[in-house]
């Protein structure tokens, strides 16, 4: 017997509920707190770092912010960040 699978059922799940806190809304959290207009080249390379581990764990919004930062950065800011990222993803493991 085959089931037929509506795909309606597969939308976006994220919670969207302001007391529904997921693991990767800190990470988002700070990204968005490091790249206003007044932020350093520093501050920029941290928050596509946190854009990015938000990411990781299934976050769109940082998914769609890091892009948007990423015209902001250079090539080497941006491979920066994602060093960092991945130095802080390995070493929470």
């Amino acid at each position: 017997m085959s089931t037929i699978i509506d795909l309606a059922d597969y939308r976006d799940v994220t919670p969207k509920l302001p007391e529904i806190r997921m693991p990767e809304d800190g990470f988002l959290a700070l990204g968005l707190s490091l790249c206003g207009e007044s932020a350093t080249e520093d501050d920029l390379v941290n928050a596509h770092k946190w854009f990015s581990l938000a990411a990781l764990r299934g976050s769109r919004q940082a998914r769609v912010h890091r892009l948007e930062l990423s015209g902001r950065l250079n090539g080497e800011q941006i491979a920066r960040a994602q060093s960092e990222a991945r130095e802080f993803a390995i070493s929470r493991v």
